[in-house]
């Protein structure tokens, strides 16, 4: 049996991971918006035109999910729903003015996140923990 104490890999990132979605989530409650909602927008940003089923794969969310997501993206003028010319069943997600605007002035927030977070760490601690992370990312992928 795994237990907490004995996880350390799993436990501990899975302790960090809520810890930093909680910070996200504090910092974003002025502007309305959750992690999950500020990551939509910029899948949204960087993918115009992706469909609903392509951002539900991103978020690793289901399609209902996504769904209700989207419906308070786009009820708050952040995205858009544009018919897919090709396929009249297919809506295409697109950002707003709005959206592109919120996007900048969040830039400093995740900044200061980002930094919060890894206050403790030297520029090359912070280079070597990237690295590591990202070669444990490879190897489970």
């Amino acid at each position: 049996m795994i237990r907490k104490q004995n996880d350390i890999v799993g436990s501990l990132f899975q302790d960090i991971a809520h810890l930093i979605r909680q910070r996200i989530d504090n910092e974003l409650q002025p502007f309305g918006l959750t992690r999950l909602k500020w990551l939509a927008i910029g899948l949204v940003q960087t993918t115009p035109g992706m469909t609903q089923s392509e951002l539900a794969a991103r978020l690793e969310l289901k399609p209902a999910a996504t769904g209700k997501l989207v419906d308070r993206l786009v009820s708050r003028e952040l995205v858009e729903r544009r018919a897919d010319p090709g396929d009249r069943r297919v809506h295409r997600l697109f950002v707003t003015e709005k959206s592109d605007n919120l996007l900048i002035e969040l830039e400093p927030v995740g900044t200061a996140i980002r930094e919060d977070v890894l206050q403790d760490f030297g520029s090359k601690e912070r280079k070597q923990l990237e690295d590591l992370l990202n070669r444990l990312k490879q190897r489970l992928v």
